[in-house]
């Protein structure tokens, strides 16, 4: 069966042996690719288990598509890179950490001052518009990428930035006036 038949069938009926099929006929070769990309072969399953589970989400999508195994590899391709990107902020944050001085322990007032500091961070997220909520918390709670929390909300990332630029300007204004510490 050709790639398509194979889609069309799991996209038809949900047919789970035509999906593995198109799964087998790709995996080894995605998996190889994906490795030689991250150098980790762990991630490199997981990179390619995304890959798929995108083809099994929406399977009529790729049967328009010239080559599957192109469309794949490049699926394959975007989700290393943003796994690369990832554990360079990772990699950059945790650096920072470790250069910043040793900090003397809070007193307590200090302690007091920061923990009132974040209630009220809290409380000015609480009383954003739902839809800035949503997008503040998955950037700043969750550390979700613009294309990330596109795929999450159905957002273009264009929308999602305007959005979120909108949503912290909304949240300066509502903290604006109010002595914080960091």
């Amino acid at each position: 069966m050709t790639d398509q038949e194979l889609l069309a069938a799991y996209a038809d009926s949900r047919d789970v042996d035509s999906l593995s099929v198109f799964v087998e006929r790709y995996q080894s070769g995605l998996l190889r690719f994906a490795a030689r990309l991250l150098s980790d072969d762990l991630a490199a399953q997981d990179v390619v288990q995304e890959a798929f589970l995108r083809v099994a989400r929406e399977p009529r999508h790729l049967i328009g598509v010239d080559s599957c195994h192109n469309w794949l590899i490049r699926v394959v391709r975007n989700i290393c890179i943003d796994h690369i990107r990832k554990a360079i902020r990772g990699r950059k944050a945790m650096q920072n950490v470790a250069d910043r001085p040793a900090q003397t322990q809070d007193t307590p007032a200090e302690a007091l001052e920061r923990e009132e500091t974040r209630e009220l961070v809290r409380q000015a997220i609480a009383q954003l518009r739902p839809r800035y909520r949503e997008l503040v918390l998955l950037k700043v709670q969750e550390g979700k990428s613009y294309k990330e929390i596109a795929e999450i909300t159905g957002l273009t990332v264009t929308n999602v930035g305007y959005l979120l630029h909108q949503a912290m300007k909304a949240l300066t204004v509502k903290l604006e006036g109010r002595e914080l510490r960091p």
